[in-house]
């Protein structure tokens, strides 16, 4: 039993009152309720607590509180000038909070607050965090044998039965750890301080040593350990299908969830740094999950339904896990944590596996011969992953912290701090602590000694950002040294990737086959059959783990525990853009769509049962949550439609190519492709009947985007100045506190689990909400700072704006202002956020000083997907690696998008730019103009460009005038400053040399986009 373990992180979650910042001086340096549990009174009755005792473990244990301190507070924390909600001299005040990363400032001000300060409010205060206390399950709180439930419920339901104490009052979420320095929660604290307490302590820890530490025995030091696996990208880039696609994304997701969920389930979930595991759909599906199990098995007596939710299918199926862990662990455990990550990564992989092989040898009889343990399969199966960790001590050397801080011990101090600087690679002129800061501790050392009579000490947490960096850099030489590859396939390779060996039985017991032998095996009827759900075409031949994501979607109804229909829902078709053209457009297109499809059915009945298997769900949400939607967009797309029809004729040609000798096969082969050209030409026929010009399921849009500089976020590079971050009101008597405001704030370890916690705001809720409410599109992946979504030609370039604007957290670009955005959070201001899944709170966004770059694929549905998603890593990349030097002659880097249309003959139109220049082709767009405006103008740009900046208005001016769209016309001079607008912005931030190229790509995508936007339904001319 690891009980002492699991009080020390109780201690640490509840050793300060979780209303804090609600306190004055009287109330907020007291402990919250741990006192009065039943399972901590082995420490409280014997005086054996951090916080009462000076015994070297606990002593050891309290600086859990200290180091989770240090570096996110600095000094500030040492003063004695305090700052009260609701101070004396203005009652109807709140709070002033800073965001974390840029310091925008909002007023924080609880729902209750007229009844806060009509009461006394130490008592008020006291009395509500008894009534917390009571909302414990006794059974919860006073058996033993329950603790580490216990402290699930502490971490994962006090934060929102706070809330709800508070009338539903989730603002609550935002309250300060520190109200002199308020960048962070008081649960980012508390969950931080919690995980060191258990690292400090040991997890072997006994009662024993708590009552009298042997002193031969070594005190435990905390470890800051990353754990990773790959490959990544090549998972999900080897995809034919969107369900590929989708299932790539979702199982590495999952599978770095059942990670954290082993290690949360071992060590605490507070242990995990990166990702923060609180409000993780699947986490919470399966804390719910096990709750229920050992209700059930009557081990337990309580649940937590009341405070976490259950989580919608929806939620389940978004990716969101990355495959970078980052925990904080006691060094014992390092290694034993790493192995454990390690073999739940491979046992759920292979528990997949088999599950998959089960739902098609088993139940469907696909390859009879193949036999689980075969090297195709499992053989391919277990050598899937490599897996790499490190880890590096918070701390270097046994003394955590020192109080050395008078001139006249300066000696020790130095060679302290020296020890600290060198262990993490600080540079000379990052190196802690700076002279303005050191006299600013000096002088609050001694003011806080006078008026006070106590010391304060500094500690290894103010190192944190650099502890973070060295471990991340540890983790990249270990990568680097790696010998590990794939294992080479001798015989035919997957013909979706090229890599590793195709699925097959082997011959005459052995595993060489030859080519032949495969295409006989996947062509066999059993292997494409359709029963109940498509898997294989017939030509097609898979690796073991691309048999896996095409058929993981039959598997998770049980993994999970969800509807059939509902994981249909998850994952859109490649004509599933069509979504947003009948959201853009209006009832007309609706009726011509509803026609063209029953059409198409009518000539071709076997199209309804493709249809039917998919649920009628075009994975998209906007529109499967629409009653009314009769058909499936897949109807609009001759080819892929055929790829999966079954017709009486087709039946027949396969059963005799199963029969047939080998001289014979080919001829069979031709009928095959001949009679679905035939069938592919009919229903083009009918489609364009209905679609003359343009048919809009032709493109399909993709975008990923990733968060500029995250690296130097967390380590604090990126921060301002410590005057950026205090309320405007602190006072400090001080002469050097001015100086120590100028210094730039330090990433400490409470500020980076806030950080951790908060971006779940915006992939877990933000994204989502945009994408898949405001716009008809699918979130695929959306965790932390990455996005990789499914959109469409009607709405990408305004998803992407907002999305933009989101991260930044500025103002919402939509015509209905959805959201506000004081101090850089976004809250949702209609009263239907519940329904929409949007919680009643502001939410966390990265800032006005943040950045995000984008890559966008458009793509022609004739385009395979493997090489749309190559080409979109490498568009983000692109827009990423976008540098201009501007006016001061600094190198602006970054916050880009390039855009890239894939067109059907292999040619690639690629446009890149700095988004504020993306927003003014945005306007130009919006004009009702047609394409050809555009094209013209990228053609006389390619003659005659304008010479300079200077010169760019007379062209434009030029350009508009000699045009007979524009005689008489009164946009016509609207669109000239657009259109100068654009080009100077343009010009502004784009390399010389690739300026003129630039500048045409962009007025061709405009042209492109104008173009295919327009479609013709039948009768229009």
């Amino acid at each position: 039993m690891t009980a002492e373990y699991w009080r020390a992180k109780i201690w640490g979650l509840l050793h300060d009152p979780v209303l804090k910042a609600l306190h004055d001086n009287s109330g907020r340096g007291k402990n919250s309720f741990y006192k009065q549990l039943e399972v901590m009174k082995p420490w409280v009755e014997t005086g054996k607590t951090p916080d009462q005792s000076s015994g070297k473990v606990l002593e050891n244990i309290l600086l859990a509180d200290y180091i989770a301190s240090a570096s996110d507070r600095s000094a500030i924390g040492s003063v004695t000038a305090s700052i009260n909600y609701a101070p004396g001299k203005n009652r109807e005040k709140g709070l002033e909070i800073t965001h974390l990363l840029s310091g925008a400032r909002q007023e924080f001000k609880i729902k209750l607050h007229t009844e806060l300060i009509e009461s006394k409010r130490q008592e008020y205060l006291q009395k509500k965090e008894g009534e917390l206390l009571a909302e414990i399950d006794n059974h919860l709180r006073t058996d033993i044998k329950n603790i580490k439930h216990l402290f699930w419920w502490l971490w994962r339901c006090l934060p929102q039965a706070t809330c709800d104490l508070f009338d539903k009052d989730n603002s609550l979420m935002l309250m300060p750890a520190e109200t002199r320095l308020p960048d962070a929660s008081i649960w980012s604290h508390l969950s931080m301080t919690s995980a060191l307490a258990g690292a400090l302590a040991g997890y072997d820890l006994t009662a024993a040593q708590i009552q009298r530490w042997q002193g031969n025995d070594d005190l435990s030091h905390p470890y800051l350990a990353v754990f990773s696996f790959s490959p990544v990208q090549e998972l999900i880039k080897s995809s034919r299908k969107m369900r590929d696609f989708w299932a790539g994304s979702w199982l590495l997701h999952y599978l770095s969830a059942k990670v954290c969920w082993k290690l949360a389930n071992q060590y605490g979930p507070d242990t995990l740094l990166y990702p923060s595991l609180y409000q993780q759909p699947l986490i919470d599906h399966w804390l719910l999950q096990e709750i229920e199990r050992l209700k059930k098995e009557e081990k337990i007596d309580f649940d937590f339904s009341e405070w976490v939710k259950q989580p919608s299918s929806k939620s389940l199926l978004t990716a969101g896990f990355p495959n970078v862990i980052s925990l904080i662990l006691p060094k014992d455990k390092v290694q034993a944590a790493m192995q454990t990550a390690q073999q739940t990564l491979l046992e759920e992989w292979l528990i997949i596996g088999d599950l998959v092989f089960k739902e098609l040898h088993d139940k469907r009889h696909w390859m009879r011969e193949l036999k689980p343990d075969h090297n195709s399969w499992q053989g391919w199966l277990k050598s899937q992953w490599q897996v790499y960790w490190t880890a590096l001590p918070i701390g270097k050397g046994k003394q955590f912290k020192t109080a050395a801080i008078p001139e006249n011990v300066n000696d020790q101090l130095q060679n302290w701090l020296n020890q600290q600087n060198q262990a993490y690679n600080v540079s000379e002129k990052q190196k802690l602590f700076q002279s303005q800061e050191l006299k600013f501790l000096r002088d609050a050392y001694d003011k806080r000694l006078e008026e006070q009579h106590r010391k304060f000490s500094v500690n290894v947490g103010s190192w944190w950002g650099y502890i973070f960096d060295a471990t991340r850099a540890s983790l990249a030489a270990v990568k680097n040294a790696r010998n590990w590859e794939l294992p080479t396939a001798f015989g035919p390779r997957s013909t979706i990737s090229g890599i590793g060996p195709v699925v097959s039985p082997g011959k005459d017991g052995k595993d060489w086959i030859t080519e032949g032998d495969t295409k006989e095996s996947w062509e066999k009827k059993e292997s494409w059959e359709k029963h109940d759900a498509g898997f294989f075409d017939g030509t097609e031949q898979l690796n073991a783990t691309e048999v896996v994501k095409r058929c993981l979607h039959e598997i998770l109804p049980g993994l999970l525990g969800i509807k059939k229909e509902d994981i249909a829902a998850s994952y859109p078709d490649l004509t599933s853009g069509v979504a947003g053209y009948l959201k853009v457009n209006q009832t007309k297109q609706q009726e011509n769509f509803d026609h063209a499809c029953e059409a198409i059915i009518k000539a071709f009945p076997s199209t309804k049962t493709i249809i039917d298997q998919m649920y009628k769900k075009w994975g998209i949400p906007w529109i499967d949550s629409s009653e009314s939607q009769k058909y499936h967009c897949r109807l609009l797309n001759a080819g892929w439609l055929v790829e999966d029809l079954q017709t009486p004729e087709l039946n027949i040609l396969q059963i005799q190519l199963e029969k047939a000798k080998e001289e014979n096969k080919e001829v069979i082969r031709k009928q095959i492709i001949a009679k679905k050209r035939d069938y592919r030409e009919d229903i083009q026929k009918i489609i364009t009947e209905h679609y003359p010009k343009n048919n809009p399921s032709d493109w399909y849009v993709l975008a990923a985007g990733d968060g500029d500089s995250m690296s130097e976020w967390l380590k604090g590079i990126k921060l301002k100045n410590y005057g950026d971050y205090i309320p405007s009101e602190l006072s400090v008597n001080l002469e050097s506190f001015p100086e120590f405001l100028a210094i730039q704030k330090r990433m400490g370890p409470s500020t980076h689990s806030a950080l951790s916690r908060a971006l779940l705001d915006f992939s877990n809720q933000l994204v989502p909400y945009l994408t898949q409410s405001r716009y008809a599109g699918r979130l695929i992946y959306g965790g932390g700072d990455d996005v990789l979504a499914y959109t469409n030609l009607w709405e990408w370039d305004k998803w992407l704006w907002d999305i933009r604007q989101c991260f930044k957290g500025a103002k919402d670009p939509h015509e209905e202002k959805e959201f506000s955005n004081d101090g850089d959070y976004w809250k949702y201001l209609k009263d239907d956020g519940e329904k929409v899944g949007l919680v009643d709170r502001p939410l966390f966004t990265m800032g006005s000083e943040a950045t995000i770059s984008f890559g966008i694929i458009i793509a022609h549905h004739s385009v395979p997907l493997a090489i749309a998603l190559e080409s979109l890593w490498e568009a983000e990349k692109k827009a990423k690696d976008h540098v201009y030097i501007d006016n001061n002659g600094e190198k602006k880097a970054k916050d880009a998008v390039q855009v890239r249309v894939l067109y059907g003959n292999g040619n690639t139109l690629k446009s890149t730019a700095k988004f504020d220049v993306f927003s003014e082709w945005q306007q130009l767009i919006t004009n009702d103009l047609e394409s050809a405006i555009f094209e013209q103008a990228a053609s006389l740009w390619s003659q005659h460009p304008a010479p300079s900046l200077e010169a760019i208005v007379p062209w434009t001016k030029a350009f508009c005038d000699r045009r007979d769209q524009f005689q008489n016309d009164k946009n016509s001079t609207l669109f000239q400053k657009q259109l100068a607008d654009f080009f100077t912005a343009l010009f502004i931030t784009t390399e010389t040399k690739q300026l003129d190229n630039e500048i045409q790509s962009w007025l061709k995508l405009a042209a492109f986009v104008k173009r295919n936007r327009d479609i013709k339904v039948r009768g229009e001319n």
